[in-house]
């Protein structure tokens, strides 16, 4: 009933600000009816009008007969669409030229009967949050987040009877009527998030759409906890004065930025300060233990048997359907390959480690870790690598389990001239210099970077037609791919250059897809002029990032 009004494309990928649309009851002349007035306008035609929506490869795999049966089930349950289907009796009969519909919060949010009431002219007599759909006249309207309609309007279909979402004034109860908490935008949905035993939730059936409402949530939790950081400046900014390279780094010499700066503050997680923080936080860590020794990129496996055997009660619906199965699934790996590396010592004792979780467009979640051991094993020569990393496919009769692992998780591409298509092609050769040479033995360079050890040893695997032999496998760890079943790809940390930038690199925050050039004023200008330049932190994160339906899920679920 409401546009989605953002970048999105097929692979349900997010970009730019999200926000919902709300136009009039009627069409413009000529135009075709969109979204809601597709409930009010040339309902004889209403099956055809939204398959016109469609492109006609899309159209041609869509049965007229399903979607007028969706229809009329909404027709018959859901109270929102039976409110503009009253509206269109009306402007059927009405002579009035203008008219609203007003959907209204109330303070009793969770009474049924006061959801929307249809007015005539004249100023309604409505709660807070309301929306005002006029007849014609009036452009498009921003729906609040706050509106308990807020996601029923834009998914009819995952609340099929219209029922009322989140709003200001829901509680959470109390047993001993003690306390009158309100419940968060982040309770609320992480409460719809959770599968319960004997309980059907369409939500959760509702495959890509549900990819796109974890995203749609989590933008709305975001954007109130920014909200919050804007409205309250005055009790985050002395963050900002106390800390003077703040100013030097952002590359403001002049005093007259400082105090029109909107800071977002490093209790903000994920922010620019945030990590900045721990990235200071990381040196300190080498102040005391020396530089890392491993560095450890762990990728989440859908097909590990804990996400088979859940995802097996559905069907219909793929692994990537269920992110917040990914996420919770992902948690409990990271925690256990901590407690692995601890208790089991595969590297040794380990002195201290640093990690953080990545999400990368589409794909699937993978934790960045920085390991540092003590002093007894640590490498002190290249043969020493050998006991901890590996680089060449397992003889498949000695060890097959791990053969299988190998083959199947831990092969780079193939790329090159039989897949010139691959992500890792760049300029006609792969960008992280695949097949790697053979080596006899592991050897350090110049600068200290390790050469692994990969010998012609004739244990191959076929790929998409392609024979992969040694000089294709990621550098492994035996004991964590036999126990993970898992991407665990393991690098040794000896170049000493390359600690600057891993920690640079854990701690860059999220990826940024477009740039802006200003100019800025001259010097010779008024300084207090209102032309002034105005550094909104708030906005310099939101621009231009996105959001993918696994971090969304991973930030809902409070990991």
């Amino acid at each position: 009933m409401t546009s989605f009004g953002a970048i999105v494309d097929d692979t349900v990928k997010i970009e730019g600000q999200v926000h919902h649309w709300l136009g009039t009851l009627c069409p413009p002349p000529n135009e075709q009816p969109r979204f809601l007035q597709m409930y009010i306008y040339d309902t004889e035609n209403e099956v055809s009008n939204r398959l016109h929506a469609f492109t006609s490869d899309r159209q041609s795999r869509l049965k007229p007969e399903i979607v007028a049966f969706l229809l009329k089930t909404l027709e018959m349950y859901n109270k929102l669409v039976r409110l503009f289907r009253t509206a269109r009796d009306v402007c059927s009969s009405t002579d009035v030229p203008h008219f609203n519909v007003c959907l209204y919060g109330s303070k009793t949010a969770m009474s049924p009967d006061c959801i929307g009431a249809i007015v005539s002219d004249g100023d309604p007599t409505c709660c807070r949050f309301d929306i005002i759909i006029r007849q014609r006249d009036g452009g498009p309207q921003r729906i609040n987040k706050l509106h308990q309609s807020y996601m029923p309007l834009q998914y009819p279909l995952l609340f099929i009877h219209g029922e009322s979402g989140w709003s200001p004034d829901l509680r959470l109860r109390d047993r001993n009527q003690s306390q009158n908490k309100k419940m968060t935008t982040n309770m609320y949905y992480s409460y719809l998030l959770h599968d319960r035993s004997n309980v059907y939730s369409l939500l959760l059936r509702g495959g890509r759409l549900l990819q796109q409402y974890i995203v749609d949530a989590y933008v709305c939790i975001e954007e109130s906890r920014l909200d919050y950081y804007r409205m309250n400046q005055n009790v985050f900014r002395t963050e900002f004065l106390q800390g003077v390279h703040d100013a030097v780094q952002h590359g403001d010499t002049e005093g007259r930025d400082i105090d029109k700066r909107i800071v977002l503050p490093s209790s903000f997680i994920g922010g620019p300060r945030y990590m900045y923080k721990h990235y200071q936080d990381a040196l300190a860590i080498c102040r005391v233990h020396g530089n890392p020794q491993y560095f450890i990129t762990f990728t989440c496996n859908v097909k590990w048997p804990k996400i088979e055997r859940y995802m097996a009660r559905f069907p219909s619906l793929k692994a990537q359907d269920r992110p917040d199965i990914i996420a919770r699934v992902f948690q409990r790996k990271v925690k256990s390959i901590m407690n692995f590396l601890k208790t089991n010592k595969p590297f040794g004792d380990v002195a201290a480690d640093l990690y953080m979780i990545e999400f990368q467009k589409r794909g699937l979640p993978h934790c960045h870790l920085l390991l540092w051991v003590t002093q007894p094993y640590r490498i002190k020569d290249a043969s020493d690598v050998d006991n901890y990393i590996s680089a060449e496919i397992p003889n498949p009769i000695l060890e097959p389990q791990l053969y299988k692992i190998v083959t199947d998780l831990m092969i780079h591409g193939p790329c090159g001239i039989v897949k010139p298509d691959a992500p890792c092609m760049s300029s006609g050769s792969c960008s992280k210099n695949y097949p790697k040479e053979y080596q006899e033995v592991t050897s350090f360079d110049d600068s200290g970077y390790v050469h692994y050890r990969r010998q012609s040893t004739g244990f191959t695997v076929t790929k998409n037609g392609m024979k992969i032999d040694n000089g294709y496998v990621v550098p492994y760890n035996r004991v964590l791919s036999m126990h993970y079943m898992a991407h665990i790809n393991v690098e040794y940390c000896g170049w000493s250059m390359l600690i600057k930038y891993l920690f640079k690199y854990i701690s860059k925050g999220v990826d940024r897809i477009h740039y802006t050039i200003k100019k800025s004023p001259s010097l010779t200008e008024d300084t207090h002029t209102a032309d002034s330049p105005h550094v909104d932190e708030i906005r310099n994160f939101l621009d231009a990032r996105f959001i993918c339906p696994h971090e969304a899920s991973w930030s809902i679920l409070n990991f």
